[in-house]
């Protein structure tokens, strides 16, 4: 089962007027006079459609807006939608010869038809645009019609299509929302240059340069216009994403040092003055114990009295677990005769301590801080 129906965007001008090579040779392949000239034709393109909520409370499918895009080049721009009860059922004004679909960010997009209010349906991030590209024969008749599109009188553009069904939009919770969304297989009718209706943001956003000096420096000044809003829109947006992945890191961080306080300590991670304080002092324990533990091995000749040799005994003492560097500490009072405790850098393995390094019952409740 399928529906016609019509959308309405207002279509406010930067640009148009004769057509480019390219673009001429696009509109020849619709023209039964392959001899039409540049100079004979005028072409103004427009946005069409999208995918935010309209007006209706409506939304287009992005399938539907690309079936659109392949069926609306070939078809007629009226003055008035052709289906409506007071519709023309005469020839049409003009013909679209192109229709593409762009896909930008909200912001991009809102700057770009300079609507501020334009809003995505919940369950999408990115903005898809239905461009298109009309084409008019100059004559006597529309002079008045196209100087109108001109002034951004007759500025506002419709689409008529056809779609399958229209299915309600949920939000991240489930909820059905009033709004709406058309769903395809769908057909781009026609377009018509009509009354503000039910999409905002349609605009005729780009075109061929005339050969009138004056209108050529305006539509340059607008271009230049838009790139620079587009590129401030760009920037903030690339600023914003930087934003929000440096406070995920951050936060990301703090629950990692929180896990590794435990928690009972937890709380030091809210108070870095007093995280500082501690860990420095928990540092300088630990240096004093290394130094304690490397004395007595000197004494005891464990360890030799070069500079390298000491520098070497602190290197593999200084990764021991706090716990054992305090019990091995605790050793220094014994007899001289007492076997002096293995050096962690036995056999090679700065890890490894002999049955004397094994610490005293109640001596394994390590610093977290240290």
């Amino acid at each position: 089962m399928t529906f016609k129906a019509d959308k309405v965007m207002p279509a406010r001008s930067k640009s148009a007027g004769a057509p480019s090579d390219a673009q001429l040779a696009q509109i020849l392949a619709f023209c039964l006079n392959q001899e039409m000239s540049a100079d004979q034709l005028y072409t103004r393109s427009f946005v069409l459609a999208h995918n935010c909520i309209d007006r209706d409370n409506e939304v287009f499918d992005e399938g539907v807006l690309a079936d659109f895009a392949k069926t609306l080049p070939g078809k007629g721009i009226f003055i008035k939608h052709p289906n409506s009860w007071d519709g023309d059922s005469g020839p049409a004004e003009g013909k679209v010869y192109n229709a593409t679909l762009q896909t930008m960010s909200l912001a991009e997009a809102q700057a770009y038809l300079k609507e501020p209010n334009l809003t995505l349906p919940p369950d999408r991030s990115m903005v898809t645009l239905l461009t298109t590209d009309g084409y008019f024969a100059k004559t006597p008749e529309n002079t008045a019609l196209l100087t109108k599109m001109d002034a951004g009188i007759a500025g506002d553009v419709s689409i008529g299509f056809s779609a399958t069904s229209r299915v309600p939009i949920k939000d991240a919770q489930g909820r059905e929302l009033q709004a709406c969304r058309i769903l395809g297989p769908g057909e781009g009718l026609e377009q018509s240059l009509v009354w503000l209706g039910a999409q905002p943001g349609a605009r005729a956003v780009k075109g061929a340069t005339r050969s009138n000096q004056n209108h050529s420096e305006e539509t340059d000044m607008d271009q230049k216009e838009f790139d620079t809003q587009l590129a401030a829109e760009k920037a903030k947006t690339a600023a914003e994403a930087a934003k929000a992945l440096a406070n995920e890191t951050a936060k990301t961080a703090l629950e990692a040092l929180k896990n590794a306080l435990g928690k009972d300590h937890a709380a030091l991670a809210d108070n870095p003055a007093e995280l500082a304080t501690l860990a420095l002092a928990g540092k300088a324990a630990r240096e004093s114990l290394v130094d304690d533990v490397i004395a007595d091995l000197r004494q005891k000749g464990a360890v030799g009295d070069k500079p390298e040799e000491v520098q070497a005994a602190k290197k593999a003492y200084a990764g021991m677990p706090f716990a054992h560097l305090k019990a091995l500490a605790g050793t220094s009072g014994k007899a001289a005769n007492d076997a002096p405790p293995r050096s962690p850098m036995a056999n090679g393995n700065p890890n490894v301590t002999g049955a004397k390094d094994a610490p005293p019952a109640g001596c394994l409740a390590a610093n977290p801080l240290i």
